[in-house]
């Protein structure tokens, strides 16, 4: 497989494109372009017209015009250059025409390469946030970079031109052919009938050009893509074979063996799970995001740049400019549109196990103390930590619900209700003990015996009856199972009946004990750019079936699959600011054209991202990200359950870095957040909202009015991306090439009268528990000093002053970028 992530697209007029690539095999092609490859990680076995290498890192090389190269690694980082040279008109010297002698792993001079490796650490560096000048930069030094290559790598050692265009027209094709006539039964004979040549004279004329057979060719490309085939559990080894035009599984396991040392079932079971976000056949919306470590090419890049340049500090200062906004007048009087504050709804822990957990009650009493949500979502209630489930010598079930009662007892006396998830799989009832996620292997296949099932179910639904009380229980909401949308890689299946015959059995069971009980799902995943149909095919198999949900859950995520050379490959975060209202739209929409929109709709799970190490989470970008999307979206769902309350879960290793990035509103140790003083300032809005805009929201309460104020930006593509070239732990904000101040002007009118101005902020100055660290000397461990001193002057800057208005109140705030800002306007009763 070829996992390839582009880095830097070059305009049109500049002859060079750069790539930074991760690859398993990259078969043999050739373009008319120059490439420079250097390999900065890991071991390349690389093929230059029949001559084979061994690229270590460090080691550089040029593939010239017209060479057929093919690549092979097991796990390597490269950078590649691809030169245009007919683009090079204006040189006098015949660029094109030259053959360049460029080999450090054939050669014993490694610092005859150091200069192109200098130039190419420049192109990093500064390619890294371009300004408006960046094209100047790059133009000098490519033809810095040609100097060096002409100057020094030249050599009259080979004719670059022995390819006619006649030549190269005919092996386009052919490949061309071959690549996508692949899984059919093509041979020699038919090439040869199609191009008009004898069998004997093609067959010589392949091998002569590229340097193997024809059939081994053929070969190698049903290999190249049988491979990824393999990675889908779905597929039997018969079905890979035949998709890839093998003639017989036999056929197939003997070549596959031959190239890879081991049965195609063995490569299988070892690398299962390995491509991220790989697509099942069964389920072609699906995704499997669960990732360990995100792909993150930055340690890599900084190294590289550092050992190549004699000063290489990656953050290249940048300027902050300034935008203001026109006076935006706001109506003071009249009626406003009601708020029900439908973001306090859910809140987020991981796993049940952990609600037991002191650090975490300790989180759940602040948030509930100081904003108050009213329904947590949690994984894992029949997980085998929480001892559910058992079975005795003959096979029956034991229940055992203790450690249930214990975390239901501690939410309902923080006034918490749970959305009871019927998840995951206890083992006694597992039908695969083999199928498992996360670092605690929770256990994801369905039931082997659904009676089983629906009995424990039974049970445990009249147990919270008896014990909490039916009317209470009737206040809470049920559902089973979480994200079966997706891959069987994570939480889905292989098929979708399974799923959906478990939660026929599962909603008629608690049906069947007392209708009004609120059952619901299916927890569907969803993305930026990616459409609902698995959601909506199961909502109409519930309509069928009768066991229609009482309320939708769903997650968002602002993700999505990165789409090279037609695989998914890669998540990548959403381009674009406003995909998150997109996503609502395009939901909404669908609902009322599938006449569903009647049904409440929770949005259980969200955030920007699924990763647990993305270092903006714990930066003012995760805080104006928050304020963005609800005021932009204020009540249009009813729940905005964000994920995650505490960095203190279970399902990665638990990293020794206090801000590693994690998706939690608090870190493990209870340190509040930027994210988490988003919720603190939403809790502070009225019932009413006046107006709102780009930038602000202006709500009214009996006491005054609040404005709410943010100054987000979007980090860039190449962030996006997934490649975090410039970010480290304490450089964080690098990724935003174009962010500024932002000015408001407010006039309310009419308003007349005393009033006191609160004005609270977060921005990297305040409130910013990192940037305070960072402050400090962020380290791997802090004392219980430094760990108090940080919590307790992570906390949003507060000022106060008294102003008179007569008729008219004017406000005006300038915004740093990332900064989130609450203004309260309370009315005074002066005698």
């Amino acid at each position: 497989m070829e996992f390839r992530h582009e880095v830097i697209s070059f305009p049109k007029q500049l002859p060079i494109k750069f790539f930074l690539h991760r690859i398993g095999q990259v078969n043999r092609h050739w373009h008319q372009s120059l490439e420079l490859i250097i390999n900065i990680k890991g071991s390349v076995h690389i093929t230059v017209s029949n001559q084979s290498y061994e690229l270590g890192a460090g080691d550089i090389i040029l593939i010239n015009s017209n060479e057929v190269h093919e690549l092979h690694a097991e796990d390597a980082t490269m950078i590649a250059l691809q030169i245009k040279l007919e683009l090079l008109k204006e040189v006098s010297t015949d660029v094109q025409k030259m053959y360049y002698d460029c080999n450090s792993a054939r050669s014993g001079h490694p610092d005859r390469f150091k200069p192109l490796k200098r130039i190419v650490a420049q192109i990093l560096k500064y390619n890294i946030h371009p300004n408006e000048y960046i094209d100047l930069k790059n133009i000098s030094l490519v033809y810095e970079l040609i100097y060096e290559l002409g100057s020094n790598f030249s050599t009259d050692g080979k004719d670059i031109n022995s390819y006619s265009q006649e030549n190269l027209d005919r092996l386009s094709r052919i490949l061309d052919y071959v690549n996508s006539k692949y899984s059919d039964p093509i041979s020699l004979q038919n090439m040869a009938k199609t191009e008009y040549l004898s069998v004997p004279y093609l067959s010589k004329y392949f091998k002569r050009n590229m340097g193997m057979s024809f059939s081994d060719y053929l070969k190698d490309i049903r290999l190249h893509h049988a491979v990824n085939d393999l990675l889908n559990e779905s597929l039997t080894i018969d079905k890979v074979a035949a998709q890839n035009g093998f003639p017989n599984v036999r056929s197939f396991v003997v070549a596959f063996t031959e190239k890879y040392g081991e049965l195609p079932s063995v490569w299988r079971r070892k690398h299962a799970g390995e491509m991220l976000g790989s697509i099942e056949a069964t389920k072609e919306k699906s995704v499997n995001y669960y990732q360990d470590e995100p792909l993150s090419y930055y340690e890599d890049i900084t190294a590289f740049i550092e050992s190549n340049l004699e000063s290489a500090p990656v953050d290249l200062p940048q300027r902050i400019g300034s935008s203001r906004t026109s006076l935006i007048k706001v109506p003071a009087a009249g009626s406003g549109q009601g708020l029900r504050h439908h973001f306090k709804n859910f809140i987020g822990v991981s796993r049940a196990k952990e609600v037991l957990l002191a650090d975490v009650q300790q989180a759940l009493r602040i948030a509930q103390a100081e904003i108050g949500f009213k329904y947590i979502k949690m994984h894992s209630l029949l997980d085998d930590d929480m001892m559910v489930y058992n079975e005795d010598a003959e096979g029956k079930p034991v229940y055992n619900f203790q450690f249930i009662e214990r975390v239901f007892d501690f939410l309902l006396s923080i006034r918490l209700k749970p959305l009871v998830q019927f998840s995951f799989m206890p083992k006694k009832l597992a039908s695969n003990l083999e199928k498992t996620v996360f670092y605690n292997h929770i256990n994801t296949s369905p039931p082997k015996s659904i009676d089983k099932w629906n009995g424990l179910i039974r049970a445990l639904t009249r147990h919270l009856i008896q014990r909490y009380g039916l009317e209470e229980v009737r206040s809470w909401l049920f559902c089973v199972w979480n994200e079966p949308s997706s891959s069987n890689l994570l939480f889905g299946f292989s098929h979708d009946d399974i799923f959906n015959q478990l939660y026929q059995n599962t909603y008629t069971t608690v049906k069947q004990i007392d209708s009004a009980i609120p059952f619901g799902g299916p927890a569907a995943f969803s993305t930026y750019n990616k459409n609902e149909d698995w959601l909506f095919q199961f909502l109409n198999f519930s309509r069928e079936q009768g066991c229609t949900p009482d309320f939708i859950t769903i997650h968002y995520y602002d993700i999505d699959l990165w789409n090279y050379n037609g695989q998914d490959n890669q998540l990548n975060l959403s381009p674009v600011s406003h995909s998150f209202s997109e996503f609502i739209d395009r939901l909404k929409q669908r609902l009322h054209e599938s006449r569903f929109e009647s049904l409440p709709v929770y949005l259980t799970e969200w955030n920007s991202t699924v990763s647990h190490k993305d270092l903006m989470s714990d930066t003012c970008f995760k805080s104006a990200y928050i304020i963005k999307n609800l005021t932009e979206n204020y009540d249009r769902l009813d729940a905005f359950g964000y994920w995650l309350l505490t960095d203190l879960h279970e399902e990665n290793l638990l990293p020794q870095q206090l801000f590693h990035g994690g998706l939690g509103l608090f870190t493990y140790n209870n340190i509040k957040k930027p994210s988490y003083h988003a919720f603190s300032f939403l809790n502070k809005l009225g019932n009413e909202r006046i107006a709102g805009g780009d930038g602000y929201f202006i709500t009214r309460s009996s006491t005054g009015f609040q404005i709410l104020l943010h100054n987000y930006h979007h980090y860039d593509e190449v962030y996006a991306k997934g490649v975090s070239i410039s970010i480290s732990y304490h450089e964080r904000y690098s990724h935003f090439p174009a962010k500024s101040r932002k000015e408001f002007n407010f006039e309310l009118a009419p308003v007349s009268g005393t009033y006191d101005l609160i004005e609270h902020l977060v921005n990297q100055q305040f409130g910013s528990a990192f940037d305070n660290e960072n402050n400090i000397g962020g380290a791997m461990e802090h004392s219980a000093d430094e760990i108090h001193y940080l919590r307790s002057i992570s906390v949003p800057k507060l000022s106060k002053s008294r102003v008179h208005a007569s008729g008219a109140l004017p406000i005006q705030a300038i915004l740093e970028p990332f900064e989130i800002r609450l203004i309260e306007i309370i009315e005074q009763i002066v005698p």
